[in-house]
C-alpha cells in the first residue's frame, strides 16, 4: 500500500452505529498501520475544525449522521479545506425518495467529484456475498430469485429513526436492491449493477397490494407513542427486469423485524424444483472492509450516484401511492415468520 499519512473524521461518533463498529474496526486499522490518525467530530465542533484537524495528510470524512445533515457537512468541509486530498464516506440512507436523491447528488457534486464520494453499503463488503458471484448461475434454468432479510430485533427503542424511515428506506433500497443487482449482473462491478438496476421494476399496480405487502409487528405503535402510525416494520415485494436474459423471472425481495429468526439469505429457485441457497453472514471485519477499500480508492464495495437514483426511481410510483395515505398494513405477532405474513 502507498505509504501515506491517513487522518480519519467521524461526523457523528457518539452515534450507535460508531460505537459499534466504526470505532472497533479503526481501532484494529490502527494496529495495522492503516490510518495514523482518528478524530471524532461533534456538532458543537463544526466552528472549529481547522482546530482540529491537521492538514498534513489524506483526510478521509465519514459522516455517521441523519441524511438531511449531510448537505451541510458537505459545504462546511469544502469552504474549511478545499478539496485536494480528501475523501468522503456516506452512509445511508442517501435521501428519502427520487427527488431527495437527485437534490442530494447534485449537492454534492457541485463541491466534490464522483471520485470522491464512498457511498456505503457494508453488505457489498461481505466475503459471503463474494460467493453469489463465484459460483455461475445457469440462469437458462432459473425459476425465481428470493432475497429475504429476516431480523429477531424489533426497532430496539430507535423511535424517531424508524419512524421516519421505515423497512423500505431501511433495508430494500440500500441492501436488498444492491443485493440483487449483483445476482443478476452476476458482477461487483459498480457499471454493471448499475444496468441491473435500471432494468429492474415492479410491473404491477401498486394500489392493488398483490406485487406489494407490507405490515407492522403488534405493538410497535405503543413503543414509537403513535397510535396511527402506519410505518411499516415488514415489507415484500415483487420485481422483474427487464433484461432479455432475466425474461419471466419473478424477483422477490422482502425484510422484516421481530420475526422469528435472524437470517439474510439469497434463494435460487430452478425450474427443476432444486434450490441454491447463499447464506449472507453477519461478518465483524465488514466495516474494516469498507475502510480500506476506502482507503486503497476502490470503488466497487460502494454505491455510485447512478445506482442511488435507480433504485429510487424502482420505488417511486410505490411511495408516492402510500403517500395517498391509504393503509394496507398486515399487523403481524413478534416471532412470525416471513412466510406467514406474506401468505397472510
Amino acid at each position: 500500500m502507498e505509504n501515506k499519512k491517513i487522518i480519519y473524521i467521524i461526523f457523528g461518533a457518539s452515534g450507535d452505529l460508531s460505537r459499534r463498529y466504526l470505532l472497533p474496526a479503526l481501532k484494529n486499522m490502527q494496529n495495522m498501520n492503516y490510518v495514523d490518525t482518528v478524530i471524532p467530530v461533534s456538532r458543537k465542533d463544526y466552528r472549529n475544525l481547522k482546530d482540529l484537524i491537521t492538514n498534513d495528510g489524506e483526510k478521509i470524512f465519514h459522516l455517521a449522521i441523519p441524511p438531511e445533515a449531510v448537505s451541510d457537512v458537505i459545504k462546511i468541509i469544502h469552504n474549511d479545506f478545499g478539496k485536494d486530498n480528501i475523501k468522503i464516506m456516506l452512509e445511508k440512507p442517501f435521501g428519502k425518495d427520487l427527488q431527495s436523491a437527485k437534490s442530494l447528488v447534485a449537492h454534492v457534486d457541485q463541491y466534490f467529484s464522483e471520485h470522491q464520494i464512498y457511498r456505503i453499503d457494508h453488505y457489498l463488503a461481505k466475503q459471503s456475498m463474494q460467493n453469489v458471484i463465484v459460483e455461475k448461475l445457469d440462469k437458462d434454468k432459473i425459476d425465481g430469485i428470493e432475497i429475504i432479510a429476516s431480523e429477531k430485533i424489533d426497532i430496539e427503542g430507535r423511535v424517531n429513526f424508524y419512524e421516519q424511515t421505515g423497512a423500505l428506506k431501511d433495508f430494500v433500497q440500500s441492501h436488498l436492491l444492491e443485493m440483487a443487482a449483483v445476482v443478476l449482473s452476476q458482477s461487483f462491478e459498480t457499471t454493471d449493477r448499475y444496468e441491473a438496476l435500471k432494468n429492474l421494476e415492479i410491473i404491477c399496480d401498486v394500489n392493488e397490494h398483490k406485487c406489494v405487502k407490507r405490515g407492522q409487528y403488534l405493538g410497535y405503535r405503543d413503543e414509537v407513542n403513535n397510535p396511527k402510525s402506519i410505518t411499516e416494520t415488514f415489507i415484500s415485494i415483487n420485481l422483474v427486469s427487464n433484461d432479455k436474459t432475466w425474461h419471466g423471472v419473478p424477483i422477490i425481495l422482502s425484510t422484516g423485524k421481530a420475526f422469528s429468526q435472524k437470517l439474510t439469505q439469497i434463494i435460487i429457485k430452478y425450474k427443476d424444483g432444486n434450490k441454491k441457497i447463499f447464506n449472507i453472514e453477519h461478518e465483524s471485519d465488514a466495516y474494516e472492509r469498507v475502510i480500506r477499500a476506502t482507503i486503497e480508492g476502490k470503488h466497487d464495495l460502494f454505491i455510485s450516484s447512478g445506482e442511488i437514483l435507480e433504485t429510487w426511481r424502482i420505488l417511486d410510483n410505490l411511495q408516492k401511492a402510500w403517500e395517498k395515505g391509504r393503509s394496507d398494513l398486515i399487523i403481524y405477532k413478534k416471532g412470525s415468520t416471513i412466510e406467514e405474513v406474506i401468505n397472510s
